[in-house]
């Protein structure tokens, strides 16, 4: 056979078997990896970050290391080649093992009889340090096997990733940039080329280097590697020298921990996730948390121990500073308490909610008279903040001194489930879990809502009426939008929160220069617990509560005197921030003139003509009637209806057409009022409308009474202006008659009692109660 054709048939056959071969091990490989697999656990350090990147929070992993993800693009040219050319000069050259390295360490070793050279490629110390094991020649087989699969799997650069967040750097510190922030406050990317060397040498023997008695060892290596990387020309000679002269500057700092209360709840939220970045504004937090712990210092003499605050930024929805609690470490004052979500009870600050929805329904504009006078609703008789009830007064008026009786009044004709229904709507939790235990009372702080809830709500205003819930970092998952609030009424009740003539405009702020134009609500709860104090403008959202965390009242505590100042504060530095137009005037928003005594389109007799907003197609439309058109004789002393007007001897005449509740007010106060005469006696007229109403009384609630002590109770009620005299009836029995003006008492007996109240035109009410003697 012809020698060139056999060696040509060698050949073939050799590399036949050769890639056979190669096929071979890699389909056991292959099998192998499928059988044992490798996956690196991606157990790093959660981080916090600010909106700039700043890294404002560090959290200990499950193993309770120091170990931050560190990122290529965060790893400077310069430390990247040092790691490199002092590990694995070849690393984008191997398959995770080097052979030559192998081969000439097995060499060296073998002349040397010991150990003096390694050979693991950067892929094999990442399988080491991943799976930690003692060194044998069967953990180190195990190991390489271990760096092939790393190969298979993941990039160079990824591989590369891993290695440097994972390098040890002495007790529970691991990888380059957790020791760059924990040896030289920075980041790796800041690091000086002295820096980088030290870090590069640290992770071969970090307790020598770290815990010797001076840092001449260490100090000594890192000129040396300097010195090999001047020699192979790594760098400029001139950077060499320098960094030689450069101090060691090696000092443990501490992790960051900013923003305690949002980090630890977003970590809570948010496990397994290696960085979070927040919207956070580093420079504003900063000065949030000056100003509060500041403000709260004042505040410490008078028993007042802490704040929360939190800053939305409108257009983005985003939280731009989140201050938990005045400070974080006051444990004297339960400084870990998170006041953001704690649970408190709001005050007065959801009445501006309450006055939008009413314009929605129609029910009020600002001019919209109300009364304000003590009242009975169904066994709840709310009073006013200050004591002082106006009689009759403007809803623009009422919201700005918020005042309680119009509001509950307000809540009672728009319908509690209602207004529960679109506290729902806007996110309040814990009002929505106990939506059964709540009454007319909810409106005056009579339920749960936290500083967050109140915030984000006021940012709806903010946002025209649409409802989006606030956002805390990149990447959080959306929860959809919602129109709560119609343009204009947002509007509306924006404007009526912009007045700065009412009584919880903190004195104070008077003196502040260039004070910013914002809408705001205060409210204080029962008891004198909690301060609030909500404000916005078109750029940003603030939310401020004042008071103790463990619920301590104290008298002098209000949200004017102490949590309006704060917002102002706060809103003054925000000012610096933006110049902003204020909101425009929604199209659907339209102006025109009405009568101030009752806030509707002026009637004939109207002489006090104001200008209002309103809705079109939504607003009252009806006109004013201030004033009664009535028959009356010739002196005044007896009025007709149509039915039994006589054929001469009347005239018209105007009367005050006073709400029934205000017409008793003033009656029990004694104040002066012009009445309508009795009714013509003689008049057989039935009449339906504006029965009285029982106001001394429960319909269906049970009264307790002590038995042989002749307790009594007591039977009121409200009339129209043109009612003289009532008839009361117990159990259908006529009981007695009284004026007006009179109060009548009376002892039940035991059991289901009947109550009727009867007018002098024939209207009646009837109301049942349940008597019981102890």
């Amino acid at each position: 056979m012809d020698p060139i054709r056999l060696d040509r048939h060698l050949v073939r056959k050799w590399i036949k078997r050769g890639v056979g071969s190669i096929a071979c091990i890699i389909l056991v490989f292959i099998l192998i990896d499928h059988l044992f697999p490798f996956n690196p656990p991606s157990d790093y350090s959660q981080v916090i970050t600010a909106r700039d990147g700043t890294i404002l929070h560090v959290f200990l992993n499950r193993e309770d290391k120091w170990r931050i993800r560190a990122e290529l693009e965060e790893i400077s040219p310069e430390l990247k080649k040092t790691i490199l050319k002092k590990e694995d000069k070849f690393f984008y050259f191997h398959f995770g093992i080097n052979p030559v390295a192998i081969f000439r360490a097995m060499v060296q070793n073998a002349v040397k009889g010991e150990r003096i050279s390694g050979a693991s490629t950067v892929t094999m110390q990442l399988a080491r340090l991943i799976d930690p094991k003692p060194r044998t020649y069967r953990n180190k087989l195990t190991e390489m096997f271990r760096a092939v699969q790393l190969e298979w799997h993941f990039s160079k650069n990824e591989i590369l990733q891993m290695y440097l967040s994972r390098l040890p750097y002495g007790g529970n510190i691991e990888g380059v940039k957790t020791a760059s922030l924990a040896y030289y406050d920075q980041l790796p990317q800041a690091l000086s080329l002295a820096q980088i060397v030290t870090l590069s040498i640290i992770p071969n023997n970090p307790a020598a280097f770290l815990y010797a008695a001076d840092d001449q060892d260490l100090m000594d290596a890192r000129n040396h590697w300097l010195d090999f990387f001047d020699r192979k020309g790594l760098f400029n000679r001139q950077m060499i020298r320098d960094a030689k002269e450069e101090p060691l500057g090696l000092e443990r700092h501490p992790m960051p921990r900013y923003i305690p209360h949002l980090a630890r709840r977003l970590h809570q939220e948010n496990p397994g996730v290696d960085v979070l970045q927040t919207f956070i504004d580093s420079e504003l937090q900063s000065r949030t948390e000056t100003i509060t712990w500041n403000h709260v210092k004042t505040m410490r003499g008078k028993g007042i121990r802490n704040a929360s605050v939190i800053i939305v930024e409108n257009r983005t929805g985003s939280v731009i500073s989140y201050l938990g609690s005045a400070d974080f470490n006051d444990a004297g004052s339960y400084g870990q308490v998170d006041g953001v979500i704690s649970v408190r009870s709001p005050g007065s600050t959801l009445k501006s909610y309450l006055y939008a929805l009413a314009i929605d329904k129609g029910l009020i504009t600002p001019a919209t008279v109300l009364s304000d006078v003590p009242g009975n609703f169904g066994g709840y008789q709310p009073e006013n903040y200050d004591g002082v009830y106006r009689g009759l007064i403007s809803a623009k008026n009422a919201l700005a001194l918020s005042l309680n009786i119009p509001a509950v009044n307000l809540m009672d004709e728009l319908n509690e489930d209602y207004f529960i229904t679109r506290l729902e709507k806007a996110g309040f939790q814990t009002i929505s879990k106990k939506q059964n235990e709540l009454g007319l009372s909810l409106i005056l702080g009579g339920c749960g809502v936290t500083l967050e809830e109140l915030t984000n709500l006021f940012y709806t205003f903010a946002r025209q009426g649409v409802y989006c819930p606030v956002r805390y970092y990149q990447g959080q998952p959306g929860h959809g939008c919602d129109t709560l609030i119609s343009a204009p009424a947002t509007y509306m009740v924006t404007e009526m929160m912009t007045s700065l003539k009412r009584p919880d405009f903190p004195v104070k702020a008077e003196q502040i220069i260039d004070l910013p134009r914002i809408a705001w609500k205060t409210g204080t709860s029962y008891g004198r617990r909690d301060a609030w104090s909500i404000g916005y403008n078109p750029d940003f959202t603030v939310g401020v509560w004042i008071g103790n965390f463990e619920g301590t009242g104290v008298p002098e505590l209000n949200g004017t005197d102490f949590a309006a100042p704060l917002l102002f504060k706060i809103f003054r530095i925000l000012d610096e921030k933006k110049e902003h137009a204020w909101f425009p005037v929604p199209a659907e928003l339209k102006t025109r003139d009405v009568c101030a005594r009752s806030g509707l389109p002026p009637g004939s007799f109207c002489t006090d003509i104001i200008e209002d907003e309103y809705i079109p197609g939504i607003s009252p439309s009806h006109l004013c009637q201030h004033l009664l058109s009535v028959f009356v004789d010739t002196d005044s002393s007896m009025s007709f209806c149509r039915s039994c007007l006589p054929i001469s001897g009347y005239r018209k005449k105007y009367y005050p057409n006073y709400p029934p509740e205000v017409i008793a007010y003033m009656n029990d106060q004694g104040l002066p009022h012009e009445s309508i005469p009795h009714h013509n006696p003689s008049c057989e007229r039935v009449f339906y409308d504006n029965a009285p109403k029982i106001t001394s009384l429960t319909d269906n609630a049970e009264y307790i009474l002590f038995r042989n002590e002749n307790q009594k109770l007591k039977l009121a009620c409200q009339v129209e202006n043109d009612v003289g005299k009532i008839y009361w009836y117990v159990n259908n029995k006529f009981l007695s008659a009284s004026g007006i003006h009179e109060a009548l008492f009376f002892e039940p007996p035991q059991g289901e009692v009947k109550i009727s109240c009867l007018d002098d035109k024939g209207r009646n009410t009837d109301l049942w109660i349940q008597v019981k003697f102890i």
